[in-house]
């Protein structure tokens, strides 16, 4: 992963690229699901997002999140509070135009991603990052002059999904 990272890293950075492409940033609310032993709990974060198309059916995205907003697991004896406190993501972006206002897409890259629990009854809380593969897919609608307004599933980790949803403004 380190070395699919530098490429992408170099790639984004490099003038001849930076020249036929189209950088973006974007910023999401997310609705997370962690699953842990066997139930739901939904933490919520806030998801910040730059990138770029490097043509019309490939594009590389960079993401950082920070959870707003922990959930609450009730357990025999008590409470297990769960919260994203932040994740970094680097996704390469497989996009088809379905017409000149929607897009679809794959993302298929890899997140660091933090998740703690702190439990009322045990003085055993968890928190550290996690390195994982993630995948996901949305769409996208093209609202005026580029800015576009889209929704994705992300599978951040084994036990974590988001499904997102925020706006997308060029970089001119």
């Amino acid at each position: 992963m380190n070395r699919l990272t530098v490429a992408l890293m170099t790639a984004l950075c490099s003038s001849t690229l930076f020249a036929a492409e189209k950088p973006y940033v974007g910023i999401d609310y997310q609705m997370g699901t962690y699953t842990q032993n066997n139930t739901d709990v939904n933490p919520e974060a806030f998801r910040l997002r730059a990138g770029t198309e490097i043509n019309s059916y490939l594009g590389v995205e960079a993401q950082a999140g920070f959870g707003t907003a922990s959930d609450t697991l009730s357990i025999t004896g008590g409470t297990v509070d769960i919260k994203v406190d932040s994740f970094y993501s680097i996704f390469i972006r497989p996009q088809l135009n379905i017409s000149n206002a929607i897009d679809v897409f794959a993302l298929l890259g890899g997140t660091y991603i933090d998740v703690s629990s702190t439990s009322s009854i045990a003085s055993n809380n968890n928190s550290g990052f996690t390195h994982t593969a993630s995948y996901g897919a949305g769409i996208d609608f093209n609202i005026k002059n580029g800015v576009r307004i889209g929704a994705d599933f992300v599978q951040y980790m084994d036990d974590y999904n988001a499904v997102s949803l925020g706006i997308r403004i060029p970089v001119h």
